[in-house]
């Protein structure tokens, strides 16, 4: 019978447990040039708290995106050196971390807000050697293993979206070519680096063959495990029926399709309901994002007592006011 506490083999990784912490949004970021003693501190807690994978906030690709104004740059004089102190801490502890990479703005070769359709080569093999020179930072800076976050509502995400991207070349038409720019980057990133290359991706459930099309090009392509997410927040995560929800339902066929882990990536928070859909389902991790900015100790609490459930309530503010810390608690 399985456990959330588990420990277990993901990949080349030893986990502690089945609990994956995603990050979001790091608010803290930097003081006087430097990441807040806050940053550190919340990585330790997460660290010796019984979490199995830690997924970093985002790091974002390009200056003056979206949302680089709430989230870690790549480009940051100081990355190598504050990383390569987050990554130790997290080690200490014999927890693996992985860097959550993506953009949304397509700003490239002094061009602004490419559309995925108006991408030249030129546009692509940039984006790819940006992409490259970020994963060799995080490589350098102790990370275990990098998140190509292609999913949610981020630029690759459009780029293998039918509905977004209508190109007549070898990157766009079927699945294969709307994956073909993250399947070269995924063959690149292999070839310099010994990273671990998790890939996140939205499903689609209007096409459950195509999602599942998708996971097993990336496993065939180089992808060394998989997180399952949808483009909206898990506080819209709605159950179509009493027994069943999209999200857990096309999980679970992702991870009987391929041969790599698999995490659902996100809508639940209570221990028991957790162990009873690893148990009755091939999915056998889970990950959070929202309950760690509630509290990020409650694992060790839930191995404690056996059973526990998050006092997060999902009010999503820590999404729409794009800060790692929770308002209820500052409200409190």
């Amino acid at each position: 019978m399985k456990d959330i506490f588990d420990e277990c083999q993901f990949g080349d990784l030893k986990l502690n447990s089945r609990i994956v912490r995603t990050g979001l949004w790091e608010s803290q970021n930097r003081q006087h040039g430097y990441l807040k003693p806050e940053v550190f501190l919340r990585y330790e807690r997460l660290a010796k708290n019984n979490v199995g994978l830690i997924i970093t906030e985002l790091i974002s690709l390009y200056p003056h995106d979206k949302f680089s104004d709430y989230s870690h740059s790549i480009n940051y004089p100081l990355f190598m050196k504050d990383f390569k102190m987050l990554t130790e801490i997290t080690h200490e502890s014999d927890v693996p971390i992985f860097a959550q990479i993506a953009f949304a703005n397509c700003n490239v070769n002094g061009k602004q807000m490419i559309g995925v359709n108006d991408l030249t080569m030129e546009d692509i093999r940039q984006i790819q050697s940006d992409y490259l020179i970020a994963a060799r930072k995080i490589s350098f800076a102790g990370f275990d293993g990098i998140q190509l976050n292609i999913g949610n509502n981020y630029f690759l995400s459009k780029v293998i979206d039918p509905r977004e991207n209508k190109r007549s070349d070898n990157y766009g038409g079927s699945v294969f070519n709307r994956l073909r720019m993250v399947i070269e980057l995924i063959q690149a990133i292999k070839k310099t680096t010994t990273l671990h290359i998790n890939c996140r991706f939205n499903i689609n459930p209007q096409d459950e063959d195509e999602t599942l099309e998708i996971a097993a090009l990336l496993e065939k392509y180089g992808a060394d495990s998989l997180q399952v997410t949808k483009p909206s927040s898990p506080q819209f995560f709605k159950k179509e029926s009493p027994d069943k929800n999209i999200l857990f339902d096309l999980t679970d066929k992702i991870s009987k399709h391929v041969d790599i882990p698999v995490i659902l990536g996100g809508g639940l928070s209570n221990m028991s309901d957790i162990n009873d859909l690893i148990n009755k389902t091939d999915i056998d991790y889970v990950s959070m994002q929202r309950p760690f900015v509630y509290n990020p100790t409650f694992l060790s609490d839930w191995k404690k007592n056996g059973e526990g459930e998050s006092g997060c309530t999902t009010c999503n503010n820590c999404y729409w006011k794009k800060t790692s810390t929770c308002h209820m608690i500052a409200e409190e």
